[in-house]
């Protein structure tokens, strides 16, 4: 009896040794991964792609490791970065396993899925607080198992700026998108200003990713600096909440969403009181949607997906004056919609799009929707429809591209109010020279306003050509160009990297009740991205631009700068039903 439960434990130890062995083996794996050197060859790779020698293996056990930052995705740093790395460490609370585990939708005991386990590497990269994850499928031998190593790596969850008008009127920023390791984020503003009253204005918002685990994002806010969902031009305050389920995999079942909140208008600026428009509204919105076809053969992308929307705008008091009074932004907007999608969807990860060597998920495949509905908007009671086609594709090059055609029109005495807008981007794969990659990109948009009745006229903003803003035109029809040239750089000051770009803008405006009618801009820049894949606060733009001829015949210089620069967020390209918007 004692030889058999001596020979029980040698074999329990035996396996629990072979089990962390494995589990080891596979951890060291991932974090292999995750910090391997810069490489000539750029990473272009299926998000699917390294786990179909596994497909339909039984999950036997997850496991979750989370690196610190001296594990750098460039590998060895020099040692003043190592040391600041160590710093930090100290400083930033790790993502809890727990934390991680809410953002996983593969489970013990199910068939592995090649496609579903790309998609939760995706969705673990998709969040702030994480740079890079990896999941390493590990065969057991003798078994149809399998064990599955989740290797994660944190952002420096703090993070700062400061902004606006120095020394007069500076803004302050401070916030963390990891608070305790357990994907909250909280973030604080602060502005001075001496010509405003009141002197002081605060900003305060709360998020937590995942929410209970339902893959829910809730959100909450009250800001007294205009930085919440505004509809006037006035500065606002403002407070909000919501919650929101995006669609996070082909093999989800539900999305959907709330949000509510109310802004009104403040006159800090002490306009008088004739200029000032003085204004108070809600903003309601409720979204649900149903996914077709979650269950179909692990192969088969393709799905339909239906989702209603209810939206009310409601102003308690609107501004007085008669200039505004018919415009569309400072009346009552309301109304209910439907929208059926037919889609199919995969990813490619690659790097150096807005990262400097971060994995980033490149979408594939095609979205085609109609969306149908009733609106009233000033008092505009009308039928709305639309289509939207759009096309993703990336290829094993490196290279990718998307096109998009958007018709839209509401229904009264005949079509109103109809837009198309049809155009496309460009990627060039990232050509490698040495340690340095070059990646060019050009985009096109065409947009033609039909029977306008309450839409605003088309416009030239910032989007469109940095620094230039022409609005004063009845413009109906709008063409873009845009073209732009990166250069990736090996150089890098304690962590920061750099990479050049230049490029060039085109746009025309025609309007048919201007002596001029068609109006021509261009705008040339120089500039730098610089990025510390470490912190949260993503990849700071630096830009100047050259506009020969503005608005007013005359050339002007502009400077820019811009933060929290990254790729689309690669969430399946589905949501709530939405009014095209084209300005």
């Amino acid at each position: 009896m004692l030889i058999c439960i001596m020979e029980n434990l040698f074999a329990q130890n035996e396996n629990d040794t072979t089990k962390v062995s494995i589990t080891q083996k596979a951890l060291e794996k991932g974090m292999d991964l995750i910090s391997r050197t810069n490489r000539d060859s750029v990473l272009v790779e299926k998000a699917e792609e390294k786990f179909l020698r596994y497909e339909g293996m039984i999950i036997r056990n997850i496991t979750v490791e989370n690196l610190g930052f001296e594990f750098s995705i460039y590998g060895t740093e020099k040692p003043i970065v190592q040391k600041v790395g160590r710093i930090a460490n100290k400083l930033h609370t790790n993502t809890r396993e727990k934390t991680i585990r809410q953002h996983l939708f593969i489970k013990p005991n199910q068939k592995l899925n090649p496609y579903k386990l790309g998609d939760n590497e995706r969705y673990l990269r998709d969040q702030s607080f994480i740079l890079e994850s990896r999941i390493v499928v590990t065969s057991i031998a003798g078994t149809d198992s399998v064990d599955l190593a989740v290797v994660t790596r944190d952002i420096f969850s703090f993070g700062g700026s400061i902004s606006g008008t120095i020394p007069t009127s500076p803004l302050l920023k401070m916030y963390n998108a990891n608070l305790d390791g357990r994907g909250q984020g909280f973030e604080f503003d602060i502005l001075f200003d001496h010509d405003r009253t009141p002197k002081v204005g605060i900003a305060l918002a709360y998020t937590k990713s995942s929410f209970l685990g339902s893959f829910a994002d809730f959100t909450a806010y009250y800001t007294q600096l205009n930085s919440g969902i505004s509809a006037g031009e006035e500065k606002e305050f403002a407070t909000g909440i919501s919650l929101e389920r995006p669609l996070v995999s082909p093999y989800s079942k539900f999305a959907g969403g709330a949000g509510w909140s109310q802004n009104w208008s403040k006159n800090v600026d002490s306009r008088p009181d004739s200029v000032f428009l003085d204004y108070k509204y809600n903003i309601m919105d409720l979204w649900v949607g149903y996914n077709f076809g979650s269950n179909k053969a692990l192969q088969d992308r393709k799905r339909e997906f239906l989702a209603l929307r209810f939206f009310d705008g409601y102003f308690i008091n609107q501004p007085n004056q008669e200039e505004v009074i018919d415009e569309s932004r400072y009346n009552d907007s309301k109304g209910i919609l439907a929208e059926f999608t037919v889609y199919e969807q995969d990813f490619f990860k690659t790097q150096y799009v807005y990262g400097f060597g971060r994995t980033e998920d490149i979408p594939s495949g095609y979205n085609i929707s109609t969306t149908w509905g009733y609106t009233n908007t000033m008092g505009y009671q009308r039928p709305y429809g639309d289509l939207n086609i759009n096309f993703k594709k990336a290829s094993k090059s490196g290279s990718f591209y998307e096109f998009n055609l958007n018709g839209a029109s509401y229904l009264r005495n005949g079509i109103e109010d109809a837009v198309l807008q049809t155009g496309g981007t460009y990627y060039t794969q990232a050509f490698s020279l040495g340690n340095y990659k070059i990646r060019n990109s050009a985009s096109i948009v065409y947009t033609q306003l039909y029977n306008r009745v309450t839409n605003d006229w088309l416009t030239i903003r910032g989007n469109l050509i940095p620094g230039l803003r022409v609005e004063e035109v009845d413009a109906t029809q709008r063409i873009a160009f845009g073209f732009e040239s990166s250069l990736f750089t090996p150089w890098s000051l304690i962590g920061f990297r750099i990479a050049p770009f230049t490029s060039y803008y085109w746009a025309k405006l025609k309007c048919y009740t201007c002596e001029d009618r068609y109006q021509k801009f261009q705008g040339i820049s120089l500039g730098m991205r610089i990025r510390n894949e470490n912190l949260i606060f993503g990849t700071i733009e630096l830009k100047g631009t050259f506009i020969p001829t503005d608005d007013e015949g005359k050339s002007k210089f502009a400077f820019s700068v811009r933060k929290n620069l990254r790729f689309r967020k690669s969430d399946v390209f589905v949501a709530a039903p939405n009014l095209i918007v084209y300005n």
